[in-house]
């Protein structure tokens, strides 16, 4: 019969689940499981994903039950760390500060930043809109280019203005911005 204790202790060693302890800059993660194993080696991410989380309860695979073959699965998020709603078929990026990228199976992205961060975008082929409070945006943007239409030189002669090609160059340009930035909205 130890072959049959033999089969049991690898089987049930073949996951166990523990706790991060630390990250290292090489990224290696240590992992403490719930038995007292600390076992440390990078995650194994799926293609096309990777993240550095801070905490969370992690998933450690020993190939057969071995402990000298083992690889630690992706850290599952820590307390206080939701991820964002999806519908069947989408895909999300998110951090625990409320950072996302979602990416729609009906089509579309969606990208979401949080505190002060910036968001650079390209887009080929589809639009960006812009979360902000767009008619605040348009507002200012549209008085931005009335103001620019507007300006007048502040020394003799006083009525150098915009020549009126350019005016209505810009005029043009306004009703840009408005059909824009109305289309996001």
């Amino acid at each position: 019969m130890t072959w049959a204790r033999e089969f049991g202790a690898r089987l049930r060693n073949l996951f166990q689940v523990g706790e991060m302890r630390r990250r290292y800059d090489d990224g290696r993660v240590q992992v403490q499981t719930r038995n007292g194993r600390v076992v440390e080696k990078a995650e194994a991410f799926p293609y096309g994903f990777c993240a550095r989380a801070k905490s969370g309860r992690a998933f450690a695979l020993f190939r057969g039950g071995d402990a000298g073959g083992f690889e630690i699965l992706p850290l599952l998020p820590g307390k206080g760390v939701t991820p964002p709603e999806l519908k069947d078929g989408d895909v999300a990026l998110y951090t625990g500060e409320g950072a996302r990228i979602v990416l729609r199976e009906a089509g579309g992205a969606e990208v979401h930043a949080s505190g002060a961060g910036d968001v650079d975008a390209v887009a080929k082929g589809g639009k960006f809109f812009i979360g902000n409070d767009l008619t605040n945006m348009c507002e200012v943007l549209v008085g931005l280019i009335d103001e620019i239409k507007g300006l007048v030189t502040s020394g003799p002669p006083y009525s150098h203005a915009v020549q009126p090609a350019s005016r209505a160059r810009l005029e043009a340009y306004k009703n840009v911005v408005k059909k824009l930035l109305k289309e996001g909205a």
